[in-house]
């Protein structure tokens, strides 16, 4: 079957992407490597993830997990990091994907690579399934999210085929199968956050992008040719669009999607939606406003800003990661985030109660999609107004976590020692292969 020019322009896009002459890229992409190691890292210890990574055990197979020294099929691997790194929702968000595709990546990539692997070829491939993920995101957004879709699990196998494609060096029919079967298992609800079913998203999109490779690997299974035309392709289906290889093409790594509009990394497990809103509050109680002496406080969004925060009255601590309410009233009460009150499996009797004063409002004027504002009001129990917004939180691209954000963070995962050592192995990246970093990850390097 003839590849369409769209299929076609992104397969050219894929094979002839070299990041040589971008450090930027490389600097960054290191960096979301390092957030996603501390993000899977930290939640390792989590009951669910324990008993994930016990029945994923037991499929045969030599491929490592992520902080284990167990091994399992490379299928299995791949969902089994991708569904750890995103248990927590710590992990790394971007705008134009509206959902997160390093968890997918990296598990992908790192299910798929051995200790001769480049670090070259892993960071590359890395930024082909982002750029995939990130433009394809950036014309079905906003609608495809308000939609109720989960854009990590429908545009996470595209994202992770395409990287595959790149490290495995495939010609262009290759390519354009493996793209197809992976666009062909996109997936994901929205209404699943709050439960385990949302970072299974993470895992699934993994687990399907390894399983097209596998799969057409080892039995040369057949695809279309056209996952991309503008006539019945995945953009049609999705979202009734229309490509134009000419804008593929100028998009393309100008600048990157993880440098514009950049990627969004966090501090506290909670949905990234509401990072802009919490920096808010932590104004407010740093100005002496706590929330026993406010009559009400609002929390303002543009309009449809506030979809990921699903939960304007939790019942749980998971429902309250996604949350405004849940995030603003630990910080106006405590005056910052307490991570174990997203564990807790009802939320506290205190929260219930601070519920009436707590209010929404998608009154803001409308904003590019990829930017992000939230104002937070308030009005004191004598009538004052107080009004808060911090339009560049830490963690935004804008205001990017500093190299002790990110050491802290990894040190909340793995201990100092580790830490130390790892940041020592990476010192030279991109020079080098994975191999002299891939013992610490599977615990077969001990402290």
């Amino acid at each position: 079957m003839t590849m369409d020019e769209v299929t076609a322009t992104l397969v050219h896009l894929i094979r002839q992407t070299d990041l040589d002459r971008r450090p930027d890229l490389f600097r960054q992409s290191k960096i979301a490597f390092l957030d996603y190691l501390a993000s899977a890292l930290q939640a390792a210890e989590q009951p669910r993830v324990q008993k994930a990574a016990r029945w994923v055990e037991t499929f045969p197979g030599r491929t490592p997990l992520l902080g284990r020294s167990g091994t399992s099929h490379p299928i299995q691997a791949a969902f089994f990091n991708g569904f750890q790194s995103h248990y927590l929702d710590l992990d790394d968000a971007q705008a134009s994907i509206a959902g997160h595709f390093s968890t997918v990546l990296f598990s992908v990539l790192l299910a798929e690579s051995t200790a001769d692997v480049t670090v070259k070829a892993f960071l590359t491939a890395y930024n082909v399934g982002a750029e995939l993920e990130g433009i394809l995101g950036g014309y079905l957004n906003p609608g495809h999210k308000r939609q109720g879709w989960h854009s990590t699990g429908t545009l996470g196998p595209i994202g992770g085929t395409g990287a595959l494609a790149s490290l495995k060096r495939l010609n262009p029919e290759e390519t354009a199968t493996l793209l197809s079967l992976g666009a062909t298992q996109s997936a994901g609800l929205g209404l699943e956050a709050g439960s385990d079913a949302k970072p299974l998203h993470a895992g699934f999109a993994a687990r399907n992008a390894v399983y097209a490779w596998e799969l057409f690997r080892y039995t040369r299974v057949t695809a279309s040719q056209r996952p991309f035309n503008n006539d019945n392709g995945w953009q049609q289906v999705f979202g009734n669009l229309t490509l134009d290889p000419e804008d593929l093409k100028e998009k393309w790594l100008n600048p990157g999607q993880i440098i514009r509009p950049g990627l969004w990394m966090k501090l506290h497990p909670y949905c990234s939606a509401a990072i802009g809103g919490a920096a808010a509050c932590r104004e407010l109680f740093r100005r002496g406003y706590t929330l026993d002496g406010l009559r009400e406080v609002t929390f303002h969004f543009p309009p449809g800003a506030d979809k990921a925060l699903h939960y304007p009255a939790p019942e749980t601590g998971k429902e309250g990661k996604f949350s405004m309410e849940y995030v603003g009233w630990q910080i106006l009460t405590r005056g910052g985030e307490e991570d174990g009150l997203f564990e807790r499996p009802q939320v506290p009797e205190a929260f219930r109660r601070a519920l009436p004063k707590l209010h929404r409002a998608n009154d803001l004027p409308p904003v590019e999609k990829t930017v992000r504002r939230t104002v937070v009001t308030a009005v004191t129990l004598d009538g004052e107004k107080v009004e808060a917004e911090v339009p560049d939180p830490l963690g935004s691209p804008q205001h990017p976590f500093a190299e002790e954000d990110l050491e802290a963070k990894l040190i909340r995962a793995k201990g100092e020692a580790w830490t130390r050592k790892l940041l020592d192995k990476m010192a030279d990246w991109p020079r080098g292969n994975l191999g002299e970093i891939l013992p610490l990850l599977y615990n077969e390097e001990r402290e």
